[in-house]
C-alpha cells in the first residue's frame, strides 16, 4: 500500500527499487520516521521548504523539516567544521557546483544509486552519483523597458556599442560570461569583455544588486542579473525584462546527502524528491527556478525551447569552470 501511494504521489520507480534490497523508498520511509527530522541548508527561502515539505509529507509524513538559510561558502565551510569536529548537524546542502570538489576531497558526499533506488532520471544525476541536480539559474540580458525596447538587445555584443557607454551594469565575477567561454572560448569572452569594460559599465557586486539597479534606472542594461529574480521583479510592478537573446548561460545548482547527516534516511528521501516534476513545480511556483532542459523543464526553458533560443549551462568540469570564472572576472577587475 505504502509504496503504490508513495509511487503515485511523486513518480518515484519503486520496481526498480526493489532491485536493491537493502533499501527502497519504502525502507527509508520508515527509518526516517523513526529519525523524526530533516535538516536543510540552503541559499534558498525557507518558505520554498515549507511549501516543499507540505508536498514531501505525502511522501513520507512524519519528518521535521527544519530549513537554514546559509550562503554556500559559509555552509561548506560550517560543514567541514562540523565533521571534523564529529558533530555534523546538516544532512542536505544545494549549492553551485563550483562548491562540491570541497565537500568530495573531504569525503563528505559519497556515492548512492539514486536511479536504481528512486528512479531518478540518469540525466539528473552527477559526478560518480554524488549529486543531483535540480536548477539551472539564467543569467540572460536584462534590461529597463522604460528605457529600452524590446528586441533593441539583439546579441551579446549590445552593451559594447558606444550608445551604452555609462548606461549598463556589470557584476564584478562575470558568470554568465565565464559560462559563455565554454561555447565561445576563452580569447573570444575576454575579446568581449575588454569591450564591455572600454564602454564605462557601472561595476557591481551580486546579482539581485545588479537587478534592483536596474529597476531604479540607474541603469538601462545589466549582465549579471537572475531570470527568476527578474520575473519575479516584474511581476511586482518593476519596470524590468530579460532579453530573448542567445545563448543563454545558465549556473547549475546540486542537490547532495550528507555522508554522516544525523538523519541519513530522511536526507536520501528529500534528496531524490528534487527530482520529482511535483518538487520541481513548486521551486519554480514559489521562486521562479528549476531545471531549464529536459521533460521538467520550467516555463522559461520551455520558451526558450519554442524560441531556439540555445542554453549553456555551466560545466561540470569543475577544474575549468573555475578557470574560465578566475579569467572573466580578473578581467573585468583588471581592466577598469
Amino acid at each position: 500500500m505504502f509504496k503504490r501511494a508513495l509511487a503515485a504521489a511523486v513518480g518515484l520507480s519503486l520496481a526498480a527499487g526493489a532491485a536493491q534490497a537493502q533499501e527502497t523508498p519504502a525502507s527509508l520511509c520508515e527509518a526516517a520516521k523513526k529519525e523524526g527530522k530533516l535538516s536543510i541548508w540552503s541559499a534558498l527561502e525557507t518558505s520554498l521548504h515549507q511549501a516543499q515539505a507540505k508536498a514531501f509529507a505525502k511522501v513520507c509524513s512524519g519528518i521535521a523539516v527544519e530549513a537554514f538559510r546559509i550562503q554556500p561558502g559559509p555552509a561548506l565551510e560550517r560543514a567541514i567544521a562540523e565533521s571534523r569536529a564529529g558533530k555534523l548537524t546538516v544532512d542536505i546542502l544545494d549549492t553551485n557546483s563550483a562548491y562540491l570538489p570541497l565537500l568530495f576531497d573531504r569525503d563528505l558526499v559519497r556515492p548512492y544509486d539514486w536511479e536504481k533506488v528512486f528512479g531518478v532520471p540518469r540525466s539528473l544525476i552527477l559526478y560518480d552519483n554524488r549529486a543531483i541536480q535540480i536548477a539551472h539559474y539564467d543569467m540572460p540580458m536584462t534590461f529597463n523597458t522604460q528605457a529600452v525596447k524590446a528586441g533593441e538587445i539583439t546579441s551579446w555584443e549590445a552593451f559594447a556599442d558606444p550608445k551604452w557607454r555609462g548606461r549598463f551594469a556589470l557584476e564584478a565575477r562575470g558568470f554568465p560570461l565565464a559560462i559563455l567561454a565554454q561555447e565561445w572560448g576563452e580569447d573570444k569572452t575576454l575579446a568581449l569583455v575588454k569591450r564591455l569594460v572600454d564602454n564605462k559599465p557601472i561595476i557591481t557586486k551580486g546579482a539581485n544588486p545588479t537587478i534592483d539597479g536596474l529597476a531604479g534606472a540607474q541603469v538601462n542594461g545589466a549582465i549579471g542579473a537572475y531570470a527568476a529574480r527578474t520575473d519575479i521583479m516584474k511581476s511586482q510592478g518593476a519596470p524590468v525584462e530579460w532579453a530573448r537573446v542567445g545563448p543563454v548561460p545558465a549556473q547549475l545548482v546540486a542537490i547532495v546527502s550528507m555522508h554522516g547527516a544525523p538523519h541519513p534516511a530522511a536526507a536520501k528521501l528529500w534528496a531524490a524528491f528534487w527530482a520529482t516534476p511535483e518538487a520541481q513545480k513548486i521551486f519554480y511556483d514559489e521562486q521562479g527556478y528549476g531545471l531549464l532542459t529536459g521533460p521538467t523543464a520550467n516555463p522559461r526553458g520551455q520558451e526558450l525551447a519554442r524560441l531556439g533560443v540555445p542554453i549553456v549551462i555551466e560545466t561540470t568540469d569543475v577544474a575549468k569552470g573555475k578557470r574560465l570564472l578566475e579569467a572573466t572576472a580578473k578581467a573585468i577587475d583588471g581592466l577598469q
